[in-house]
């Protein structure tokens, strides 16, 4: 990708406001834990340029439709966007290591797919990040074979809200390294595996305890999935990773998949 340096400025002060990505802390490899967890990548020189650059995290619901958050497409508007399955590892990584802020933007090492279509939910908000779902249209069969993430049926959310358990956290990204005078967000390069408390539920919301010794999200992973614990059922997907101003820190937001506004925009693709 050819970015501009103003593009590339602008992208990084967004990742510091609360619509940026977010990726897993304290993740272990998860080699093909989770063939339904994938990169979303995007490419703005097109055919023949450089390869394309790792972004966020999404998950299978079909055969050909990948679910992420609505702010990492509305970054780069005008991008080709893609998806790869690749877990990587730490010795095999399918992202260019690097450093967030430092090395952007991180290349993709493996093949990925294009979508033949990209829709953000018609009500997405970047300010409130209300609505942030987007769904991207692979060619038929990509994900043939793949046993795709469920959504959570009705009630299953506060039900788990009464419970506080753990929820299984699943994504590509960046561990934080707090050891220093400033903090510095190491993107690793492959999908890692951590868990996190519910610490709370509201009407939009799936909040989740970012200073659990379990793990916790942080920079480069929006959109990656909340499953409940040995299954595939994602109650939510990874939309901050806590406060503005101390990233991969504090409570971390996850909105809730089980609404009907956001059901009724899934079901558009899923039907």
């Amino acid at each position: 990708m050819k970015l501009a340096a103003t593009l590339s400025a602008v992208l990084l002060v967004a990742l510091l406001v609360p619509s940026r990505g977010a990726a897993l802390d304290n993740g272990v490899p998860d080699g093909d834990r989770h063939p339904n967890v994938g990169l979303l990548a995007f490419d703005d020189d097109g055919p023949g340029g450089d390869p394309p650059g790792y972004l966020c995290s999404g998950s299978v619901l079909s055969e050909r439709v990948f679910l992420t958050a609505a702010h990492c497409i509305t970054f780069f508007p005008d991008a080709e966007w893609s998806v790869s399955l690749a877990p990587g590892s730490p010795s095999s990584p399918v992202v260019t290591p690097g450093l967030v802020f430092d090395d952007f933007p991180f290349a993709v090492r493996v093949p990925t797919t294009p979508a033949v279509h990209v829709a953000v939910h018609p009500t997405f908000d970047p300010e409130t990040r209300a609505h942030d779902l987007a769904v991207l249209v692979m060619p038929k069969h990509t994900f043939a074979g793949v046993k795709p993430v469920r959504l959570p049926p009705t009630g299953l959310v506060r039900h788990l809200a009464r419970r506080s358990p753990n929820v299984t956290l699943v994504g590509y990204g960046a561990d934080p390294d707090f050891a220093g005078p400033t903090p510095r967000f190491v993107l690793e390069g492959y999908r890692q595996l951590a868990a996190a408390p519910i610490t709370g539920i509201t009407q939009r919301w799936v909040e989740l305890d970012n200073t659990s010794p379990l793990g916790g999200v942080c920079l480069g992973d929006s959109g990656s999935p909340q499953l409940v614990p040995g299954t595939n059922i994602a109650v939510s997907q990874v939309s901050t990773d806590g406060p503005a101003e101390a990233p991969c820190t504090g409570t971390a937001l996850a909105h809730r998949l089980d609404r009907p506004a956001e059901r009724r925009f899934l079901a558009r693709y899923l039907d």
